[in-house]
């Protein structure tokens, strides 16, 4: 993924979709890795094999590990961040303009309403990248950055951001005096990407609580102008916030003592990793971003495959993104950014060295190909709706159940024959996942 400078928000949200391509963990490592453990020669087993019990793996003769981890942590990793971090900026900057348009009630307001969603779509998708890309600092701190910068699915309920729209306006929390308000004390629930897709997308302009206390009371008898302005200027700061947080985020990702230069200085003094091994392991944990956020949340809950807002049935509201429908665009910036680290095409044509290239010097390129004709068929499945996927759920159920078999045949891979095969670790999160 190449760091553009900022054009419109449309040409880099093109750009992002349609160009090709601190957990803990349990000690499950690879059995059939022929560098170290298990088997010495190719298995092609039928049916993923059944990760084995926790041994320590052993670093590998032939490939260098560390090579790969700089790839991807320099051309993969590092880029992600700094594009966001871009499309931060300009996200604030086309906000603020449409503020100050709507403000004035300028006949411009309408454009700059435009151009300020589409740069939160821009931001949007290229945080949907970083999202499959969460290690270091994006995790540390129960992973407050990232908090702060998209709570999904924790956050986004639609009363809590009423509320913070009007406390914001008026410059305290529920009337206290002494109580000013400031978004560096909000919950991560009521700011991020979530509450500015809620102040720009939503057309109902009222109050979304059932329970309405002092402050909040006149909202809905404010002409819609007043409105609009207030979520706008709340969105600003809101934006205003995020760039602090990715600024903060590249501060500590980047630099001599940066966590990039961790991962990349593995085993050598100074960094916290004690092999190449440990620090890929580190990596390849981001990975798993696939199995219980992609699969089971943003499509297993909508299609009623888990307990979900509308018991167990299909729930097309459940869907991310649902107020903007920029659900689909989310699942594919996730997939093609699964799709980078493992084959390592990132911003430097000429090295290319990805997980895909580990495989195949581990005797495992059988593995590495169910993965490719995985992803290859689940972005196919993708494109293939037409519409958003909130509709999709509802009127065509099954194509959005083909997306999330064809995403499942990628993770049952990941989860046993990708981690047998390169003695990787299985993260506690999906060590009893085995659907």
């Amino acid at each position: 993924m190449r760091v553009l400078s900022p054009l419109s928000a449309v040409a880099v949200a093109v750009t992002l979709l349609l160009s090709g391509c601190g957990e803990s963990s349990s000690s499950t490592a690879g059995s059939e890795f022929a560098g170290g453990n298990g088997s010495n020669g190719p298995t092609t087993p039928t049916t993923p094999t059944t990760p084995t019990t926790p041994t320590t793996p052993t670093t590998p003769t032939t490939f260098d590990e560390a090579a790969l981890v700089s790839n991807l942590v320099t051309n993969v990793l590092t880029p992600a961040l700094v594009q966001f971090d871009a499309y931060a900026k300009a996200q604030k900057t086309q906000i603020g303009e449409y503020c100050v348009a709507e403000k004035a009630q300028s006949a411009e307001s309408a454009d700059l309403h435009e151009q300020a969603k589409d740069s939160w779509r821009a931001a949007m998708a290229s945080w949907q990248y970083v999202e499959m890309m969460q290690v270091g600092p994006i995790i540390t701190n129960s992973k407050e950055l990232k908090g702060n910068i998209y709570s999904w699915p924790a956050g986004g309920a639609l009363c809590n951001i009423d509320l913070d729209i009007v406390y914001h306006d008026e410059g305290v929390i529920n009337g206290n005096a002494n109580n000013p308000y400031n978004i560096k004390n909000r919950t991560t629930d009521r700011k991020g990407l979530i509450a500015i897709e809620h102040a720009l997308f939503n057309t109902n302009y009222d109050h979304n609580c059932t329970t309405v206390n002092d402050a909040l009371a006149p909202w809905n008898g404010k002409s819609i102008n007043e409105r609009k302005v207030a979520r706008c200027e709340f969105a600003s700061t809101v934006a205003d916030d995020i760039v602090d947080n990715s600024a903060e985020i590249l501060s500590r990702w980047q630099g001599d003592n940066g966590f990039a230069n961790q991962l990349i200085n593995a085993g050598s003094s100074g960094s916290q990793f004690d092999s190449a091994h440990t620090a890929l392991n580190e990596i390849s944990k981001a990975l798993f971003y696939m199995t219980k956020e992609l699969k089971d949340q943003k499509l297993g809950e909508p299609l009623g495959l888990f307990t979900n807002s509308c018991g167990s049935n299909i729930c097309p509201q459940d869907v991310e993104s649902d107020i903007s429908e920029h659900s689909k665009e989310n699942l594919l910036a996730n997939i093609r950014a699964f799709k980078q680290i493992f084959t390592g095409e990132g911003s430097n044509a000429d090295n290319t060295l990805g997980f895909d290239d580990f495989l195949d010097a581990e005797q495992g390129s059988d593995v590495k190909q169910r993965m490719l004709t995985g992803l290859n068929e689940a972005e196919a499945a993708l494109l293939a709706i037409d519409g958003s996927l909130k509709d999709t759920v509802e009127n065509n159920t099954a194509a959005v159940t083909e997306v999330h078999d064809k995403v499942k045949n990628v993770t049952d891979e990941l989860k046993n024959d990708f981690i047998n095969k390169l003695a990787l670790e299985l993260p506690q999160t999906s060590a009893g996942d085995n659907d």
